[in-house]
């Protein structure tokens, strides 16, 4: 009798375990589309890192990394009575298990273990067990507190479960296979069934790979349903951020910016249309650009400092698809060399070279020049993208030597190690904004940011630069003049106008104030930018802000160089002898 009943609390202590474990993973999983929803992407009011995590460990007291930040959000959410008391959250974790084994139960998978080892197919039974895990998790009291062993969530994976990148998110997998096996003999257990192990494993494997996923269509299908354990959840993580050091600042605004039960809903909205636009620009950039690196490779070690410059580049992006055709010919054609990009203020150069690295998920080195931040100098870019391929290719160096950033040297001496490990792959290396270099801080008649007159097999750069001089003596060089491609452009301003007036209901206003149809606006002003994006950013903004209200669409200004003279006659200062410099790439 005593060795009975202490087997049933055996049995009942592990039930709870696995019942803890999931939910926290779901937890995490609800948290992290809150977060990423409100954090970044056009529709978050400002568009910050793609990582989030960096993005809020960056704004916490300390020097705490992602990683560190992560875990310990994890600990809290796993070891939270409230949370691990939420029916809402258990129905919800309950409703994506019952979808996965519905559609696991039907698969080719299953029918081949059960037609092999001769089973009744197991269907039905699977059915079953779908449709009575609300009323199995529901009596499992979870009051004792935290699982036995902790949940570990990897560091990759942490990264993508906080991505706002739904092909990111995509890869994501939940919890590990021996946890759903548990959970799935419990199940079966409870409701007095036998099921082959193999049945078993397949399912769990199935759990395993695609519950997240599940869990976060659940939550968008159901955000009504759903909005008001959201909005716990999400209240919840940012005390605990607020008590791990989060500082006052833009993140915490945006956080605590989605304060009501109508607000979560309209942030899971968005989680829909996030998706519709920029990853079918992404989607369609990736196909051209995925041959010229290896997709499945880890992500590199970009500073935060980029993935802020890349996200806010590639707002609203749009079109240049004859731009990522010409490179993907130039590195299909040549072992190795430079593709230069060049350009005129303001037409894009930075967007493509941003771009570039999103669509690859960042498994592009990146660096980019910028004037206004101070990132001008050799040795920042020399310690940046030396500290990724460092890191990126695991390459045999605890810490940069000294003279790492004195000059080239160390820079050709990596590149040269890499080539040696890529195995017939592609290295490619985007830099921006040659022309906003301090060549004062090089040694003279040396290379722009030191770079290498010749590369070794499998390595490119993609720079770009104004249509001025830099020092860029290269082997195997091809320069792309966006300049001689004025249909093209022409094409991608529009679709650029339509997009965002199609998303934006006070363009469409001013638009119907003016009594014209949105063909004829998108026409009008796509002529009076001259291909320049930076107008259009600045001109729209202008317009939703009602800073035209009272002009027509004949009075807006004509051309980049016309808008910095109007702004700066608003402002009052034209006759104090300012002149506007062009600084828009």
């Amino acid at each position: 009798m005593l060795k009975e009943s202490q087997d049933v609390l055996s049995v009942a202590l592990m039930e709870m375990d696995t019942k803890i474990k999931l939910l926290g993973w779901s937890a995490v999983l609800g948290v992290a589309q809150t977060f990423a929803t409100a954090l970044v992407g056009p529709a978050a009011g400002g568009v910050l890192a793609a990582n989030v995590l960096s993005t809020v460990a960056a704004s916490t007291a300390g020097n705490m990394t992602a990683t560190e930040l992560g875990n310990l959000l994890v600990e809290k959410l796993t070891n939270s009575q409230k949370i691990l008391h939420s029916r809402d959250l258990t129905e919800a974790a309950v409703e994506a298990i019952s979808l996965v084994i519905r559609e696991a139960a039907k698969s080719d998978a299953l029918i081949e273990i059960a037609e092999r080892k001769k089973l009744p197919y197991p269907e039905q039974d699977l059915c079953q067990l779908a449709g009575k895990t609300a009323d199995y998790w529901l009596n499992i009291n979870t009051a004792a507190g935290a699982p036995a062993t902790s949940l570990q969530i990897p560091e990759a994976q942490l990264a993508k479960i906080f991505s706002p990148d739904s092909t990111e998110f995509a890869t994501v997998t939940g919890s590990d296979a021996a946890t759903w096996e548990n959970f799935l003999n419990d199940l079966a257990r409870y409701q007095h069934k036998t099921l082959d192990s193999d049945i078993i494993k397949a399912v769990a494997g199935e759990l395993h790979a695609t519950f997240p996923r599940a869990f976060r269509q659940v939550l968008k299908r159901d955000s009504q349903a759903f909005a008001g354990m959201l909005l716990e959840l999400h209240k919840e993580a940012i005390g605990y951020l607020q008590q791990l050091g989060l500082q006052t600042g833009e993140i915490l605004v945006k956080l605590q910016g989605v304060a009501t039960q109508e607000q979560m809903c309209q942030l899971m909205a968005r989680l829909d249309t996030a998706e519709v636009g920029i990853r079918t620009e992404l989607a369609e950039i990736r196909e051209v650009l995925e041959k010229l690196a290896d997709s499945s490779a880890p992500r590199l070690p970009l500073p935060y400092e980029c993935e802020t410059i890349i996200q806010e580049k590639t707002r609203d992006f749009v079109g240049r698809k004859f731009v990522f055709a010409a490179i993907q010919e130039f590195v299909r054609k040549n072992p190795k060399g430079y593709f230069i990009l060049e350009g005129e203020p303001g037409v894009g150069k930075s967007a493509i070279m941003a771009m570039c690295v999103l669509a690859m998920n960042w498994r592009y080195v990146a660096h980019f020049n910028v004037q206004s931040q101070g990132i001008t100098r050799a040795e920042q870019f020399l310690e940046n993208v030396c500290t990724q391929l460092v890191k990126g290719f695991q390459l045999n160096y605890t810490t940069l030597p000294a003279n790492a950033t004195a000059d080239g040297n160390f820079l050709a001496r990596l590149l040269g190690e890499v080539s040696a490990k890529l195995g017939g792959k592609k290295l490619v290396i985007v830099v921006d904004a040659l022309d906003e270099v301090d060549l004062t801080s090089q040694t003279s008649g040396s290379n722009v940011l030191y770079l290498p007159y010749s590369l070794p097999d499998g390595v490119y750069f993609l720079v770009s630069k104004r249509p001025q001089f830099v020092p860029l003596h290269v082997s195997n060089e091809r320069t792309f003049d966006l300049m001689q491609y004025p249909a093209e452009s022409l094409e991608d301003v529009k679709s650029y106008i339509q997009k965002r007036t199609g998303i934006s209901g006070k363009l469409q206003q001013w638009v119907a104030s003016q009594g014209l149809p949105v063909e004829a606006f998108v026409t009008a002003v796509a002529e009076k930018s001259e291909n320049n994006f930076m107008y259009l950013r600045y001109v729209l903004e202008d317009i939703e802000s009602g800073a035209y209200r009272d002009l027509t669409l004949e009075n807006l200004p004509k051309g980049l160089q016309q808008y910095y003279e109007r702004h700066w006659e608003r402002m009052g200062m034209s006759s104090c002898g300012h002149s506007p410099g062009i600084p828009a790439r």
